[in-house]
Formats: structure tokens, C-alpha cells, sequence
């Protein structure tokens, strides 16, 4: 049997224009975060995400990951929920699974923020090579 390539986890993010708080207060802070990368849902009135996030964001500052479960017992929700908003957080590119263990994508917050950027110029960087070859096909001259 011939080996398959490793794909790598494709992720999905969503950049929305929220006006951000005006308090200093990290949970606001996170929330803002949260709303501007566009993974809380409309049903998720309690921000619980968000907790989920810090949870993971402060673990992460302080050297360690954690299992759904130990974030369930943190905030206090269902192991289910957690999966679910982890899940979420896990395509938006914020989080990283290493086995059973969540932690945040880096250490910094901007690092995290940086890096996935990082992730959307290399995805656009091919997006533009495959326009331009479309555009040398169909003869269109292709400006730089």
C-alpha cells in the first residue's frame, strides 16, 4: 500500500469587526478576542467559550495543558460542552492538542495571534500564485 501525505489540520476562522471593550478587565479582553475571531456562537449567552479559553490561556502562561475533563471541572460545565467549544477553538487555530491535553497555541497571547496570521499569509500567498496561473491560462496579463 502506497504511504498517503500527512495532511496538516486545516482550521476555519472567522474575522468580524467588534468594537473593543473599554475596560481593562481580562475576561472582556478575552471575550473581545473571542467575538473577533468569530467562534462564540449565538447560543453561548454565558460566554462559557471564553472560560474555556482562559482556562486553557492560563494553564499555558503557567507551563501546563489540560484534559477536557480537568477544564470541565474548572468551569464547571459538562465534559460534552467543553468538547464542543474545544473543538471550536481547535479550528479557529487559538488551541493545540498534544494526545488528551489542551493548551493554548503559544505562551503569548500575541504570539498566538501572530502565528496565526502567519497562517492566513501563507494561505493567501497560494491562493495568489493559483489566480495568477489561472490569469496566465486564460492570457490576462498578471501585474504584480
Amino acid at each position: 500500500m502506497p504511504i498517503q501525505p500527512i495532511r496538516r489540520a486545516s482550521f476555519r476562522l472567522m474575522i468580524r469587526r467588534v468594537e473593543p471593550p473599554f475596560s481593562n478587565n481580562l475576561e472582556e479582553e478575552l471575550n473581545w478576542i473571542c467575538q473577533s475571531l468569530g467562534f462564540f456562537e449565538v447560543i453561548d449567552k454565558e460566554k462559557t467559550a471564553a472560560a474555556v479559553f482562559k482556562e486553557i490561556v492560563t494553564a499555558t502562561e503557567n507551563g501546563q495543558a489540560l484534559t477536557s475533563t480537568a477544564i470541565a471541572d474548572q468551569v464547571g460545565m459538562s465534559r460534552g460542552a467543553v468538547i464542543n467549544h474545544l473543538n471550536n477553538l481547535l479550528r479557529s487555530g487559538l488551541v493545540v492538542r498534544h494526545g488528551r491535553y489542551y493548551s493554548s497555541r503559544s505562551k503569548s497571547m500575541v504570539r498566538t495571534i501572530e502565528e496565526i496570521e502567519e497562517d492566513i499569509d501563507r494561505i493567501f500567498d497560494k491562493i495568489k500564485n493559483r489566480a495568477k496561473q489561472i490569469d496566465e491560462k486564460q492570457g490576462l496579463s498578471v501585474e504584480e
